[in-house]
């Protein structure tokens, strides 16, 4: 195609009206809807992956250790591949004094017995101080947790 008609093509093509299509209804049951079947489903793959996914997070682990004595033994600092660059990192451990972490301790101990003193606050109808806490909403659908059984570690 000439310059021109591309052009004049691409000028028509911009005019009309682009559609998308899409649909309204999910492509899988949502969760509500599930039967006891698919639910037991979902939760066997979701173990697996989480079984799974600590066994590769300890994988990476042992493998950034081994590469991070080859770079110590070598005195590398990084490593370039196609598209990712793989560098050693440095990190000052610091040990601090005595004094200093029985303050820390000290310190956190004050913040928990804070806290909960706000939560008591908050629950008590007839405290109206500054000590309370703004709102206090558990949600008892937070997350997900998997624990294993004995010996089912993986």
């Amino acid at each position: 195609m000439k310059t021109i008609a591309v052009r004049h093509h691409l000028k028509e093509r911009a005019k009309q009206k682009r559609r998308i299509s899409f649909s309204i209804h999910p492509r899988q049951p949502m969760p509500q809807d599930w039967t006891e079947t698919q639910l037991e489903e979902q939760l066997k793959e979701y173990v697996e992956r989480k079984a799974l996914l600590k066994r590769l997070t300890q994988e990476h682990k042992v493998q950034g250790e081994l590469i991070r004595h080859y770079y110590q033994a070598h005195n590398l600092q990084s490593c370039s591949l196609d598209n990712a660059r793989v560098a050693v990192v440095s990190k000052t451990k610091i040990e601090y004094s005595d004094t200093y972490r029985r303050d820390k301790e000290k310190s956190k101990k004050e913040f928990a017995d804070r806290e909960k003193q706000e939560v008591e606050n908050f629950h008590d109808p007839n405290y109206d101080g500054p000590l309370q806490c703004k709102s206090y909403d558990p949600n008892p659908y937070n997350h997900m947790e998997v624990s294993f059984g004995q010996g089912g570690d993986q």
